[in-house]
């Protein structure tokens, strides 16, 4: 049986186009071309995966999955994966995690499993920005974006396995349409439940409002937009359910530090290998 390749930090089956250190983490911006297969293979360290751009589906030793454009995933050290891209490629930025700092922090923290929530979604993209932006790329905000990453990955965890189901649904519906117009009564008529134990069972389970939620997941959308058309700003405001560009800007500055603008300019910049 032929060995599965197994690639050193910043080694990957795909042009790399940029590298930055950060203390403990190497960050590495990967592009990947139309239709691409890769073959079984590993990498030496764990691996924080923000998907920027295009789809694709990853088999690993358990499970295959399905990743687009603000998916992330983590990967532990070694783990045996292949991935199969689709007509539209791929971008990708990965942070690998030493071993010293992967001893530092509980075990069972870094388990393989993807998400594209909308905090995962927001938090990759400000790992992305930070690589971009800073010259003297700040090892602490690398780590406090990934140990948020982490620990919103324990949490998940722990939501799905208690959660009532009818709360499960309307998270899956939220996460589905998030440009749908809807109001907490419509929400709650759907799962059954009055207006206000939705909410309150909303908040406590996933740690923020449903107004909150709904925003991550508006910002994460335009945020695609803006990455991949040449649309007007204010016609990404609206598809993606905003009100108009300045309410846009408004949540964009609050979740990612950019202005809409900026934030184009900023996810094309070296785009292409």
């Amino acid at each position: 049986m032929t060995p599965v390749p197994r690639y050193p930090p910043t080694q990957f089956p795909a042009p790399v186009t940029r590298t930055r250190r950060a203390g403990d983490f190497l960050l590495s911006e990967t592009h990947y071309p139309s239709e691409s297969v890769l073959a079984p293979h590993a990498h030496e360290y764990a691996c924080v995966v923000v998907v920027l751009e295009g789809s694709f589906t990853e088999h690993n030793e358990s499970e295959t999955r399905t990743a687009e454009p603000g998916t992330v995933i983590v990967r532990p050290p070694g783990e045996t994966h292949s991935n199969r891209f689709a007509d539209d490629g791929g971008r990708c930025l990965n942070v690998e995690l030493s071993p010293g700092w992967l001893g530092s922090v509980p075990h069972r923290s870094v388990r393989s499993t993807a998400s594209r929530s909308g905090s995962w979604s927001l938090l990759g993209r400000r790992l992305h920005l930070e690589m971009i932006h800073d010259d003297d790329i700040s090892a602490m905000a690398v780590e406090s974006l990934l140990l948020e990453i982490l620990s919103s990955l324990a949490r998940e965890e722990r939501i799905s396995s208690v959660a009532p189901p009818w709360l499960l649904r309307a998270r899956d519906r939220i996460h589905d349409d998030p440009a749908a117009r809807v109001t907490l009564a419509i929400l709650a008529a759907e799962a059954g439940v009055h207006p206000v134990h939705f909410a309150t069972t909303f908040r406590r389970f996933f740690g923020q409002p449903v107004a909150a939620t709904i925003r991550q997941l508006r910002v994460e959308l335009a945020c695609r937009d803006l990455a991949r058309s040449e649309a007007p700003i204010a016609d990404v405001a609206i598809q993606a359910g905003f009100a108009d560009q300045s309410h846009l800007g408004r949540a964009l500055k609050q979740a990612l530090r950019v202005t809409p603008a900026a934030y184009r300019s900023a996810s094309r910049r070296n785009a292409a290998p």
